[in-house]
Formats: C-alpha cells, sequence, structure tokens
C-alpha cells in the first residue's frame, strides 16, 4: 500500500509539472500574440488636427446694407474637398478617412447671433478653428495631403456671397516611427487668384471670407390726387407686402415708424405729394403695394417705374436695376352746376325785355 502511495505521489508531481510548464508555453504565446498586436495597431496608428497643430482659422465677415438685415442664427456653409497627397520619402500616402469611410468631402457651418452681436454696426465677423474644419478627419501615412476650402452659395437675396478659395496642405510626418505613430508636421493656407504667380505671395495664416451686401436698390411709393372734387388733405391707407423668396430681414423707410419685414404686411398713409421710400432692396425683389382705403375718389390709377397708368388698386413688381416708382393717381369730379342755371335763363331774359320795354314805354308816355 505504501509503494502504491508513493506511486501515485509521483504521478501527481508529475502532472504538476506538466501543468506548469503548458502554463508557461502559454503565458509565452500571449505575451508574443500580444507583441504581434501591439506592432500592428501601431502599424495603423492615425493621427488627427488639434489646436495644438496649427493656429489658423476660417473666419467669416458679413457686410449689410443696413443693420436690419443681419438674422440672428443665418447659416455660412463651407466646403473642404480632398484632392490629392504628396508622399514624403520612399513612404506611400493613403487617402484620409472621416469617419471610417474614405475622406472627399466635408461641409462646415459658421453661425452665430449676427443681429445681436452687431450692436446696431453694419459688420460682424466670426470664426472656427481648424480643429473643427478637420474634425472626425485622420490620416494614417506620411505625406503632404492637399484640400481647397471654398463658401458654399447661400439663399439670402441682400448677400453677395464670397468667390474666394483657399488651397490647405496638411503635413503628415513619423512622430516615432518604431512605434508606428504620426503627427502633423504643419499647416499651410495658400489664397487661390489669378492675380498671384508667387507661391509665397498665397501664403496666408487665415481662410477670411468676406460677404458684401447684393446690389440693392430703394423703391418709392408716392400719392396725387386730381380732379374738381379733390382733397390734398385726405388721407389713404396702403399695404406693402415684400416676397420672402427674394427678400429677406427687415427693411428701413423715409419715415422712422415704418419698417417693413419681408414676408409680412406693413401698412402706411399717404396724403397727396407725399412719398413713401423702402431703402436697400435687392435687385429682383417682388413685392405687392396695395391702395386699401380710396375714400370714394372715383378712379385710382397706377403707373409702374413711369409706365403708362393703368386702372387698379394693387401693384405687383420686381425690383429692376433702373427706376423703381409705384405712383397712384386718385381722381374725384363733380358735374358743373351749369345745367341748373341754364333752365333758367329764357325766363330771366323775358323778364329782363319786360322791366326794359315797360320802361321805355313809361318814358314815351312821360315825353
Amino acid at each position: 500500500m505504501s509503494s502504491s502511495f508513493q506511486s501515485c505521489a509521483y504521478e501527481g508531481k508529475k502532472m504538476k509539472r506538466f501543468m506548469k510548464e503548458c502554463m508557461a508555453v502559454l503565458l509565452a504565446g500571449t505575451m508574443m500574440l500580444g507583441i504581434s498586436v501591439s506592432v500592428f495597431a501601431a502599424e495603423k496608428g492615425t493621427v488627427s488636427v488639434t489646436t495644438e497643430d496649427t493656429a489658423s482659422k476660417v473666419k467669416k465677415t458679413w457686410n449689410v446694407a443696413e443693420n436690419g438685415l443681419f438674422i440672428d442664427n443665418e447659416e455660412f456653409k463651407f466646403t473642404l474637398n480632398y484632392e490629392n497627397a504628396d508622399p514624403i520619402g520612399t513612404n506611400e500616402t493613403v487617402q484620409p478617412k472621416l469617419g471610417k469611410d474614405h475622406f472627399i468631402t466635408k461641409q462646415v457651418v459658421i453661425t452665430t447671433t449676427w443681429k445681436a452681436n452687431a450692436e446696431g454696426g453694419e459688420s460682424i465677423s466670426a470664426e472656427i478653428g481648424y480643429e473643427k474644419l478637420f474634425e472626425d478627419i485622420t490620416f494614417s501615412a506620411p505625406g503632404i495631403y492637399h484640400f481647397e476650402l471654398k463658401e458654399e452659395e447661400g439663399k439670402n437675396p441682400n448677400i453677395s456671397y464670397s468667390k474666394t478659395s483657399y488651397d490647405i496642405d496638411v503635413q503628415v510626418i513619423w512622430d516615432k516611427i518604431e512605434e508606428g505613430t504620426l503627427k502633423i508636421g504643419g499647416i499651410v493656407t495658400k489664397k487661390r487668384s489669378q492675380n498671384v504667380t508667387n507661391d509665397t505671395e498665397k501664403k496666408v495664416p487665415d481662410a477670411i471670407f468676406v460677404n458684401e451686401p447684393a446690389e440693392h436698390r430703394d423703391f418709392t411709393i408716392s400719392k396725387t390726387v386730381a380732379g374738381n372734387a379733390a382733397n390734398k388733405n385726405d388721407i389713404f391707407t396702403f399695404t406693402v407686402l415684400l416676397d420672402p423668396n427674394t427678400t429677406s430681414g427687415t427693411y428701413s423707410t423715409n419715415y422712422e415708424k415704418v419698417m417693413v419685414t419681408a414676408g409680412q404686411e406693413a401698412t402706411f398713409t399717404l396724403k397727396h405729394g407725399e412719398k413713401l421710400i423702402i431703402h436697400n432692396l435687392p435687385i429682383y425683389a417682388k413685392y405687392t403695394v396695395t391702395e386699401k382705403d380710396s375714400k370714394g375718389y372715383e378712379k385710382t390709377e397706377i403707373a409702374i417705374n413711369g409706365d403708362a397708368k393703368k386702372t387698379g388698386k394693387v401693384a405687383e413688381a420686381t425690383i429692376i436695376p433702373d427706376c423703381n416708382t409705384v405712383a397712384y393717381t386718385n381722381t374725384n369730379n363733380v358735374a358743373s352746376p351749369t345745367g341748373m342755371i341754364l333752365q333758367y335763363v329764357p325766363n330771366v331774359l323775358l323778364l329782363v325785355v319786360a322791366v326794359i320795354g315797360c320802361f321805355i314805354f313809361f318814358r314815351r308816355r312821360r315825353g
């Protein structure tokens, strides 16, 4: 029994030694696997643009013809397009990614409370950093990566959108090549211009976009009364409506208390010889003017932009580069009382003749 027990003990030690050896092999294999995984991960290392890489910004300046044309939260959209890449040394470039997909194009927005920030002025600026412009874009290989940045044409009719565009070159280099890590070596911004040929002169610190007011004109609505029964002190009521698809914001007039907001009817009054002038309407803005109260005048006529008068109370037209006027003429006449006088003329003449005849008759008898 003792020898049987010793045999079992021996077998147990042998099993333990075998298990230890297996564990050692398994641990070594795991470590090797971990090393190879680490190396694999390092080879696939990526880098993104951060605030530490550049101080450059996308800057937007919005100029308006008058403060009322600012709109809070108006959005200005910019498109960043990937064009190509140049290799550094013998390293092959790899197309950047936006999220999980290969990057081709991306849109960013600049917005703020423009009107509130302008504080009554007619120019205001806002900006975003390049870290926001390149947000979620990653680079996985060294190279010089070329992008184009431009502003998209918006829909605000008061704005002449910027046609400027920029080249943005992002240099990606090895940070620690043995670990497979990358870093941003530098970012260069160059303004695209036909007038600049020297590459050094093209370089700018920021991508600046300036929007100027679109071409605009004043619009005049006038009132004239005519006729023998007209009253120059009569007050006529009008409304004007600006099409919200062709206008935007609030426009001032020559009357301090009258402001005209796109898409909202504005009411005003005019007397003979008075005019309402709406300022800074963009070319091709559509409007509707309506005379609401004609004061019983027998005829209302309208002349648009100096054309021939047409009978009516509603004027619909578009702002053009030349004259922009709507002239209202209200005519009121009454019939002359001449007909009433003429019907008594024969009797009056007979009476006069009779009086003269009597005078002559009695004068002769006295003679």
